[in-house]
C-alpha cells in the first residue's frame, strides 16, 4: 500500500514535469487566430478548456494528498496509542512484581521475628511452666493470628505474581506490535509529504502556465493587435507583479509576528510556540472530543493567555528545518520541524502557515497562525514533541 502510494506521487511528480508536453498555443498561433472570427473562437475554446483542464489536475492531486495526510494522521495516531499502552502494561507489570517481593518480603519478616523471641516452642514452653490457661490461649490465638497474617501476605504475593505475569505477556505481544505500526505510520508520513510535493509542483507550473493562457485569452479578445514581444513582456511583468505581492504579504505577515515578539526560551533552550499561554489539555490517553474515541492525545493544547487565539502568532519551540508543512489529517494544517537527533515538533490546527517544507527555521521565529482547522473544536495550538518519531510528554522540553 505504501509503495503503491509512493509509485502513485512519483507519477504526480512526473505529471507536473511533463505539463510542458502538454500542446499549448504559441503567441504566434494566437495571433494568427486573430485574422479569422472561427478560428479566434475555436482558440478561445482551446485556451478556456486547458485552463479548466489544468485546474482538475490540481484538484486531484490535491485530493490525493489529503487522503495521503489523512492515512498518515491515522497510522500515527494507532502507531502512539499502541506505544502508549505498551508502556503502561510493562509499568503495571512492574509494579505488580514490586507489591508481590514486599508482601513476601514482609511475611518473611513476621516469621523471622516470631523464630527470635522463641515463638517455636511457645506452646511447649508455657506447659511446662504451668502458666495460667488464659495466658496459654492469648498466646494460642497470637499465634494463630501470626499464622493467618503470613499466610494472607503470601497469597497476596502469588496474585501480584500472576497478575505480573499476565500484564508482562501482554506488553510482550504489544511491544512485538510496535515495530511494524512504527514503520506504517512513516511510510504513510513520507507517501503523505510526497503527495504534497506533487501537488505543490503540479499546482506553481499550472499557475505560471495560466498566466500566459491568460493573457493569450485577453490578446484574442482584445480590439488591437501587439507583437509577440509586447505580450511576452506583460506576461513576465505580470509574473514579476505577483511574486513581489507574494513576497509583500509574507514579509508583512512575519514582520507583525515578529513585533508581538516571540516566547521567551525555558532553561533548557526550549520555548514555547505561543507568546502567552493556558494549557486546555494535558498530554495522555483521553476521550477525543470530536469523535468520541479513546486513544492517547499525543501533544498538549494552548491557546492564548489573554485571549484572540484566533490567528495568534504561532513560533517555533527551538532551531530546526521544516519538514512538513500543510494539511496533515485530524491536525488540519500542520508544521512538522527537525531538530536533529531524531528530536522533532508539530504544531497543529493552524489557520494560516508561514514556512514551507525545506526551510530553516530558529527557536521563537514565526511558523504559522494558530487556528482551528483538521479534528478540533476551537482555536488552540496542539503541541507536539517526538524522539525518534515516539511521542514525548512536551513537558520534557518546555517548561511550560
Amino acid at each position: 500500500m505504501a509503495l503503491a502510494a509512493g509509485l502513485l506521487a512519483v507519477d504526480l511528480l512526473r505529471g507536473a514535469e511533463s505539463a510542458s508536453a502538454v500542446d499549448y498555443p504559441s503567441w504566434e498561433d494566437v495571433l494568427a487566430a486573430r485574422g479569422s472570427e472561427s478560428a479566434k473562437s475555436s482558440e478561445v475554446a482551446n485556451i478556456r478548456a486547458l485552463i479548466d483542464t489544468a485546474q482538475q489536475e490540481v484538484e486531484a492531486a490535491q485530493l490525493f494528498a489529503r487522503q495521503k495526510a489523512d492515512e498518515y494522521s491515522l497510522a500515527q495516531e494507532e502507531y502512539d496509542t499502541a506505544v502508549f499502552r505498551a508502556d503502561q502494561l510493562a509499568s503495571q507489570a512492574a509494579e505488580a512484581t514490586t507489591r508481590a517481593d514486599a508482601s513476601n518480603a514482609q511475611a518473611g519478616q513476621l516469621i523471622t521475628q516470631f523464630t527470635r523471641a522463641g515463638g517455636g516452642d511457645l506452646t511447649l514452653s508455657l506447659i511446662l511452666s504451668g502458666e495460667e490457661s488464659d495466658d496459654l490461649l492469648y498466646q494460642l490465638g497470637a499465634m494463630s493470628k501470626l499464622s493467618e497474617k503470613t499466610g494472607q501476605l503470601y497469597e497476596q504475593a502469588a496474585q501480584d505474581r500472576n497478575t505480573a505475569t499476565s500484564l508482562t505477556k501482554q506488553a510482550e505481544i504489544a511491544e512485538g506490535e510496535l515495530e511494524a505500526l512504527k514503520i506504517a505510520a512513516q511510510q504513510a508520513f513520507e507517501a503523505s509529504v510526497e503527495a504534497q510535493a506533487a501537488a505543490e509542483a503540479l499546482l506553481a507550473q499550472h499557475e505560471a502556465q495560466k498566466i500566459v493562457l491568460d493573457a493569450q485569452l485577453a490578446a484574442l479578445q482584445a480590439a488591437t493587435a501587439k507583437t509577440v514581444a509586447e505580450y511576452e513582456k506583460g506576461v513576465e511583468e505580470r509574473r514579476k507583479a505577483e511574486e513581489a505581492a507574494r513576497a509583500a504579504a509574507a514579509a508583512a505577515a512575519a514582520a507583525a509576528a515578529a513585533a508581538g515578539g516571540g516566547p521567551p526560551p525555558s532553561s533548557g533552550g526550549w520555548g514555547a510556540p505561543l507568546s502567552s499561554w493556558r494549557i486546555t489539555d494535558e498530554y495522555g490517553m483521553r476521550v477525543n472530543p470530536v469523535d468520541g474515541g479513546y486513544r492517547l492525545h499525543a501533544g498538549i493544547d494552548l491557546v492564548q493567555g489573554g485571549g484572540g487565539t484566533c490567528g495568534a502568532p504561532v513560533y517555533a519551540s527551538a532551531a530546526g528545518t521544516v519538514i512538513q508543512a500543510g494539511y496533515n489529517g485530524g491536525l488540519g494544517y500542520s508544521v512538522t520541524i527537525s531538530h536533529g537527533g531524531g528530536v522533532t515538533t508539530v504544531y497543529g490546527h493552524n489557520s494560516s502557515l508561514g514556512v514551507g517544507r525545506g526551510q530553516d527555521v530558529g527557536g521563537g521565529e514565526f511558523i504559522a497562525r494558530a487556528g482551528t482547522t483538521g479534528n478540533s473544536t476551537g482555536c488552540h495550538v496542539h503541541f507536539e514533541t517526538r524522539v525518534d518519531g515516539v511521542s514525548q510528554n512536551p513537558r520534557n522540553f518546555v517548561n511550560f
